[in-house]
């Protein structure tokens, strides 16, 4: 992708929005912009992601060819492709898939990816994958970490890492969409799998108003994006990403 250059901006409202407005305008697939600053971030349910200057905010404009039943699955192969973005700056080795949607590095947040979609005016549907990376540093009080703690201070500069991260975006993405399958996460499952946070682990599943929903061990995510817990019963209780989020027990 370095043919189609990143949009850079010093501060925004949110990378996101500028990438839904894009889209929206028929922007190409592998469009982005990277902020230095947000005013507005958001993550997942609408929480506000704090963006403060040092960090790295990035949204990928992606057009996938697959079918609407296969769209869950954007963010599974997403997350894989800021893993490999990572690795590809050699930043990933302790980098997990924390399910849905996070990265996590020594159980500590590293990076929050939010999916989500439009259509253009011709009605073409899209998705914008928003990145948001603790680069410089990372409230510890909010249980994070920054890619200058793990890389001992040696972090990559805000351009090399935009670039890396939304290359391996659009790779996977790509590898995911023509891999064929009719379930979500057909062709990224395993590779999900292989870093996936806190597996065979006890957890707790808790809803959006923070109530417990299950515990048990974290044996799995299934083919639809769903996470499974053996509860201590031996019962497997299946959560969705709209149910739910998980915590360590």
């Amino acid at each position: 992708m370095r043919h189609l250059p990143i949009k850079t901006l010093d501060e925004v409202d949110s990378t996101n929005d500028v990438a839904l407005a894009a889209g929206r305008d028929g922007a190409p697939h592998g469009w982005a912009v990277a902020a230095r600053r947000q005013t507005a971030g958001r993550g997942r349910r609408g929480h506000v992601w704090e963006s403060p200057e040092g960090n790295l905010y990035l949204s990928v404009l992606l057009r996938p060819q697959v079918a609407p039943t296969r769209l869950p699955g954007l963010a599974a192969a997403c997350g894989l492709g800021v893993l490999d973005g990572l690795k590809a700056l050699g930043v990933a080795n302790e980098a997990q898939l924390k399910w849905p949607n996070d990265l996590l590095a020594r159980g500590r947040k590293l990076a929050g990816i939010l999916v989500e979609v439009g259509r253009d005016g011709r009605g073409g549907a899209f998705a914008v994958c928003g990145v948001g990376v603790n680069v410089g540093g990372a409230p510890r009080d909010l249980g994070a970490i920054a890619l200058a703690e793990l890389a001992a201070g040696a972090a990559p500069s805000f351009t090399s890492l935009a670039e890396a991260l939304r290359g391996g975006v659009v790779a996977r993405v790509g590898s995911w969409a023509s891999s064929g399958g009719d379930r979500p996460l057909d062709g990224v499952r395993e590779a999900y799998l292989e870093r996936l946070a806190w597996r065979g682990e006890e957890v707790v599943a808790r809803s959006p108003d923070g109530s417990e929903l299950a515990r048990g061990t974290l044996e799995t995510v299934d083919a639809w994006g769903r996470a499974v817990l053996l509860a201590p019963d031996g019962i497997r209780v299946p959560v969705s990403a709209e149910q739910a989020s998980l915590r360590p027990a």
